[in-house]
């Protein structure tokens, strides 16, 4: 099986590696509020898990009329809706860890390859 290439290696990789990030773009809340309050519950008499600020994007779990359903860390909480607004796409952590990982593992393959190769041709 010498017929595979460095290219046809490189483009499985890339598949593979962003293939998840076609299927679903995840949903954020980002916060146009200078502070806002992330609830326990859906109450705003419930305890404040934490405080989010301008600019932050959190990670939308549901969207109701009133009130976003949040993810932080390992916690769920509650945003008003007025707070923020929803949006789309991937976070930049992880699209840039994606692409850095494709490199590294592709770099590997191909030099592996290479000495593979330069193996075969002495041997």
């Amino acid at each position: 099986m010498r017929c595979i290439t460095s290219a046809g290696i490189m483009a499985v990789l890339f598949t593979a590696c962003f293939a998840p990030f076609k299927a679903a773009a995840a949903q954020y809340v980002k916060i146009t509020e200078p502070f806002v309050n992330i609830y326990e519950r859906l109450d705003p008499k419930s305890n404040v898990l934490k405080m989010a600020k301008n600019g932050d994007r959190l990670e939308l779990d549901f969207a109701g009329d009133k009130w976003y359903k949040v993810k932080i860390h390992d916690q769920t909480g509650w945003v008003e809706r007025t707070a923020g607004k929803v949006v789309e796409g991937n976070s930049i952590v992880s699209t840039v860890v994606s692409f850095l990982l494709v490199l590294l593992i592709g770099g590997g393959t191909i030099y592996v390859v290479t000495m593979y190769i330069k193996k075969q041709k002495t041997a």
